[in-house]
């Protein structure tokens, strides 16, 4: 394979590979978007959980504080009892009354009080209650116990309470563990589940009970013991579950709406023959729930466990209205990105290609550069313009696009690194073109030639590189110089290439120090530029003055390789030569000559 058929390969490789990157930018930017719009989803998500959760919180603070006002109905009305002599049936009626219970608690059944009754005890008790007006009265269910208890006044008294009347609540099970637990605790308790017997056959609801204990007057109450001996009996109440809670929860928005949903298990097992309560389904359907959330409740010696579901619907949907807009502007910034690289690299492909085809050209001959000078810097001239032109349009569309994705869309930190990326190279594109024209054009003057002050050029030179030095402090220091025989556009170039340079490969947290001086050899003046800079090797001293040969690439990504060539171009075509040395104490010295103004 000869030479022109090797670079022809190596060129149709790098035209592949550039094909290759592109399209795999493009791979990136859409799985970078789905993964984009993949955690705004979820924050959605979450948020709709934080607001399900919060809600869930408040109807628990409702449940709470329902049951707290009920604990200090019943603590006042064992209270009574510590402060009379003997609550008579009347007064326990005015005292019921006074509470407008029914009318500001809903669900609650009753309010009543239930005697503690010792078994010698019972027969007088039953006819006492016979001779004050029930002479049907009995304690039930009967049959011989331990202890007795027995509700005496239960209000209002009448319907379904008065099948109450004279219960026996210590002979269940359930009732009889909530009343001793508030006996020894010395604290209102609260049943498991249980059937009211205000119950009747149609619209059946789960029942609980509320118990606070009353002691009898002037008796120690200290340890469980005397607890248990100075017990006098309960105040009570029953509560209709789905009533009680249908008020509740109902001012917590759960009744009213539809996609929310609350379910009340007794104890700490969600089995069916445990629940309390359920909220009434609306759904025509039976979803699987967006969330869910189970937590329980400890109740005054008892525990309930709580479930929450949230459903989609009519009334409740999830907005992910920001999906969607980050999903369709990951695409289309992709999409974007993609034909920007691909009209980048074909650019830049073109631009290597002719760069190339005329440096092989310069390289082989420069003989025949001599007799297609002419010709040759209008075709460079024309090049230049018609490959400036898409670099700077490129240029202008990209600051467009980065303006458009701050103030339109979110931040996005990978796409506006991508377009620095893209206007960086599409800058540099610009400036190797324009280093190639000045190349071509070295040899030939660019404007008169004639005796210039070189001391001039450099002030000019080095007010042109101000923002710079006073970025990194550089020390300049030149003195007056004697002139030389040049046009100006071309003695700028020399030593505003060589101050680049000079200032662009500094040390690290090293302060720039760059001096410019000559002597008299003859007719010719010898320059030196002196930095401390990072040097440059001895084997590299001479490739450096090839064209697109540089050092350091990855630390300065806007050199274009061209400069030193330019310089060493110019010099040459004035009969000059120039060389590098290290400078005394580490950095790189440019040693040249030019004519004299004599």
């Amino acid at each position: 394979m000869n030479e022109s058929n090797t670079e022809t390969f190596y060129k149709k490789v790098r035209e592949k590979s550039l094909l290759i990157l592109s399209w795999l930018v493009l791979l990136l930017g859409l799985l970078l978007t789905l993964f984009v719009s993949y955690r705004v989803k979820t924050d959605i998500e979450l948020h709709e959980r934080q607001k399900f959760e919060l809600r869930c919180e408040e109807v628990k603070l409702k449940i709470q504080a329902r049951l707290a006002a009920q604990k200090q109905i019943l603590l006042s009305g064992a209270a009574m009892f510590d402060a009379s002599e003997d609550v008579t049936r009347k007064e326990w009626r005015v005292y019921v009354r006074r509470l407008s219970f029914d009318q500001h608690f809903n669900g609650i059944q009753a309010l009543g009080f239930s005697l503690w009754i010792k078994p010698e005890q019972l027969k007088a008790h039953e006819n006492s209650l016979r001779q004050s007006g029930f002479p049907d009265y009995r304690v039930k269910p009967e049959g011989k116990r331990d202890a007795y208890t027995s509700i005496i006044y239960i209000e209002p008294f009448s319907g379904r309470n008065l099948r109450a009347f004279g219960y026996d609540m210590y002979s269940e099970p359930i009732r009889r563990a909530a009343m001793d637990y508030a006996v020894d605790s010395q604290n209102v308790s609260l049943s498991g589940k249980v059937t009211l017997l205000q119950e009747e056959s149609t619209n059946v609801q789960a029942g609980t009970l509320m118990y606070a204990p009353v002691y009898q007057k002037n008796k120690p109450i200290d340890t469980r013991e005397q607890r248990r001996a100075a017990l006098f009996g309960w105040v009570y109440s029953p509560f209709r579950m789905t009533d009680l809670f249908k008020n509740i929860v109902s001012d917590g928005n759960i009744e009213t709406i539809s996609h929310l949903h609350l379910h009340i298990y007794d104890g700490d097992k969600i089995q069916p023959e445990n629940l309390l309560y359920q909220s009434e389904n609306h759904l025509l359907n039976n979803p699987a729930p967006l969330f869910s959330l189970e937590t329980q409740m400890a109740l005054f010696g008892t525990l309930w466990t709580l479930r929450f579901e949230e459903f989609t619907g009519v009334e409740k949907n999830v907005d992910y209205g920001k999906v969607w807009i980050t999903t369709s502007a990951g695409v289309f910034i992709s999409l974007l990105l993609f034909f920007l690289l691909r009209t980048y690299f074909l650019m830049r492909t073109n631009a290597l290609k002719i760069a190339f085809e005329l440096t092989t050209q310069l390289r082989k001959s420069e003989e025949k550069l001599a007799l297609t000078n002419a010709d040759l810097l209008q075709f460079t001239n024309i090049s230049a313009h018609h490959l400036q032109e898409p670099a700077r349009r490129l240029v202008s569309f990209v600051q467009r696009l980065q303006h458009e994705l701050i103030t339109t869309f979110a931040p996005n930190e990978d796409a506006a690194i991508t377009l620095h990326f893209i206007e960086q190279s599409a800058l540099r594109q610009r400036a190797l073109v324009r280093d190639i024209q000045l190349y071509l054009a070295a040899t030939q003057p660019r404007a008169t030639v004639e005796s210039v002050s070189v001391t001039e050029i450099i002030a000019k030179v080095v007010e042109h590189h101000a923002p710079l030095i006073l970025e990194v402090y550089a020390q300049i220091d030149y003195v007056a110089l004697p002139t030389v025989t040049i046009d100006r556009p071309r003695l700028y170039d020399i030593f505003d290439i060589l101050l680049d340079n000079a200032l662009r490969y500094r040390v690290p947290n090293r302060i720039p120090k760059i001096r410019i001086y000559g002597e008299l050899k003859g007719k010719r003046i010898r320059y030196y530029v002196e930095d401390n800079g990072v040097g440059i090797p001895t084997q590299y001293r001479e490739r450096v003055f090839l064209v697109f040969e540089r050092l350091q690439v990855n630390d300065n990504q806007e050199s274009t390789g061209i400069g030193l060539a330019i310089v060493r171009r110019v010099i040459e075509s004035c009969g000059g030569s120039v060389s590098l040395k290290e400078t005394n104490g580490g950095g790189t010295t440019v040693v040249f000559d030019l004519p004299t103004g004599n």
